[in-house]
């Protein structure tokens, strides 16, 4: 029996507390579709990925689409490039000299913009055909700007770090401990309370470590991922079994 049965609370008080965990569900939704909105981009790659994370905590060097696709052997065996010409567009892609060697004569018959003319055009144009045609276009240069640079993604300032942490910590202990206390007043077993509370409160704490561990050691990004996913997984099911627990009713209702 919990200490202070939620479900035995007056009817106001039943709908204000659903209300403001209905709010604080919603909260932690937006702050994930934000984190995917504000970082995602980091990478030049659709979506929220490692890297991103790993981009805003410890900084990393994302490789151009280009020159990744060139290295895993795209497109393949079924249209192969010769490995002579490969390394010709790979050579390119470091060389730190993309615009000006794009068309550049004096490269004979490895002048970037004639190898992917060759190589890549079929597909990757805009008049390729219908069941062939492919993104990202290569057919101009500006086209290729976009695909042919590396990204260099610059680890968040510390002093904004610290600023974050800061507000962070202070107001995430306040809603986990809010939503630890709400859990604790439901019927729900104590060993299932008390495990959801610890992913919620180890998970905040390994979470919030993890940024500055990150710093330095690319491998704690694995603590934010798992840290964070903890807390807010054990927020999302504290606060359902709270719904549950205010209006479900009990034995001898």
């Amino acid at each position: 029996m919990s200490p202070f049965p939620l479900r035995a609370l007056p009817l106001g008080m039943r709908l204000s507390l659903t209300a403001l965990v209905v709010v604080l569900l919603g909260g932690y939704a937006a702050s994930g579709l934000h984190m995917v909105d504000h970082h995602g981009p980091r990478d030049g790659k659709e979506g929220l990925t490692t890297t991103d994370i790993e981009g805003v905590y410890h900084g990393v060097l994302s490789p151009s689409p280009l020159r990744t696709a060139l290295e895993e052997g795209h497109p393949g065996d079924a249209h192969p490039v010769p490995q002579e010409e490969r390394d010709a567009l790979l050579a390119w892609l470091g060389s730190g000299r993309i615009v000006e060697d794009w068309d550049n004569l004096d490269l004979g018959d490895m002048v970037p913009a004639d190898l992917l003319d060759v190589n890549c055009l079929s597909c990757h144009s805009r008049g390729a055909e219908p069941d062939l045609k492919a993104e990202p276009m290569l057919e101009y240069l500006d086209d290729v700007r976009a695909v042919a640079f590396d990204n260099e993604v610059a680890p968040t300032d510390l002093k904004l770090l610290l600023a974050s942490t800061h507000a962070h910590s202070l107001s995430l202990f306040t809603v986990a401990l809010g939503a630890v206390l709400l859990l604790w007043g439901t019927r729900f077993g104590r060993g299932l309370v008390s495990g959801i509370s610890l992913l919620i409160s180890v998970g905040l704490l390994l979470d919030l470590v993890s940024w500055w561990l990150a710093r330095e050691m690319a491998g704690w990004v694995t603590g934010i991922m798992i840290g964070g996913a903890a807390h807010a997984g054990g927020v999302g099911l504290a606060g359902l079994l709270v719904l549950l627990d205010l209006w479900l009713p009990r034995k001898g209702d």
